[in-house]
């Protein structure tokens, strides 16, 4: 090889390498700028001025979905499966104790709302604070647009400083406060009051379903319906989900066509889930596991809301 055709390549290899170099750098930089301002805002929920009595024991620490562990070790997986991002850590002290603040960020409102959904229970004490709020001895919990709000206080009287606290973050979070669009489109008679969830994976059991969202529905005396009602991006999608869904009930119990449910509807049943009925709307699949006598009208009456 001549001296000509040595130095061209390799100048040519180092400018490729010096461009990859660049454009690694570009994208170091601006991953860093977003952090920053994911935790600026994050710091502006809980800054000065506080409620009276609060204040603040130390920095804020901070939390990535690579660090997360650190934190919660047994439940940084569950966070993680719902795009968590950051998560704001903070002490403070109060009038007889002390006030822990964890706020989740986790990207936009229906995964706050899912990780919400998955710790909550309809027994528990609710609080109308952001989208839906519960609390017990020493905790409140509650979610607001995109950020998941947890807060412990321990000692005695400590608790009295839940609430003025909760309430000044939901302000200062402003945002999003009603639960996710399509829970809205669903029945609301004989909703399972703070049922609603919303699961990226394996909804009852069912990877091909998820994402979905799940809603309760009671009748005096029967045993509870679960609605479910799955996302996918196209029309084609819902039926591909659809047929999955024909073809775990063909292999497990029993499964025939329904045309008077509707778009693709079906009647299905085996021994562990009970019966079933089903159809699509456009991109929607959806689903009444243990349906009432008038399933088939609350089948309808959800698909003509989606429409």
């Amino acid at each position: 090889m001549s001296m000509s055709e040595f130095f061209p390549r390799n100048v040519r290899l180092a400018s490729i390498v010096l461009a990859m170099f660049v454009l690694a750098s570009a994208e170091i930089s601006m991953e860093a700028q977003r952090t920053d301002a994911i935790q600026k805002r994050l710091r502006s929920f809980a800054t000065d001025p506080l409620p009276n009595g609060v204040t603040r024991e130390e920095a804020a620490s901070f939390y990535k979905p690579d660090t997360l562990y650190e934190y919660i070790d047994g439940g940084a997986d569950v966070y993680l499966l719902y795009d968590f991002q950051r998560l704001l850590h903070q002490n403070f002290r109060t009038p007889g104790g002390e006030l822990t603040a964890d706020i989740y960020d986790l990207g936009k409102p229906e995964n706050a709302f899912g990780i919400y959904s998955a710790e909550r229970s309809p027994r528990y004490k609710f609080v109308t604070i952001g989208v839906e709020g519960y609390r017990s001895e020493g905790t409140l919990n509650f979610v607001q647009d995109r950020y998941y709000v947890k807060l412990a206080a321990s000692g005695a009287g400590a608790g009295a400083a839940l609430d003025p606290f909760a309430r000044m973050l939901s302000r200062r979070i402003g945002g999003m406060a009603r639960a996710p669009a399509l829970l809205a489109k669903l029945p609301i008679q004989h909703r399972v009051a703070h049922s609603e969830q919303y699961v990226r994976k394996d909804p009852l059991g069912h990877a091909f379903l998820a994402p979905a969202y799940l809603v309760g529905y009671a009748w005096a005396g029967k045993q509870e319906s679960k609605l479910v009602l799955s996302v996918a991006s196209d029309s084609a999608g819902a039926k591909a989900r659809l047929d999955q869904f024909v073809k775990h009930f063909q292999q497990s119990g029993e499964c025939t066509a329904a045309a008077e449910l509707g778009e693709n509807g079906i009647r299905a049943k085996n021994s562990y889930e009970g019966r079933v009925i089903a159809r699509t709307q456009g991109r929607y699949l959806i689903a009444i596991f243990n349906p009432p006598d008038n399933g088939a009208e609350i089948l309808k009456r959800t698909a003509r809301g989606l429409q």
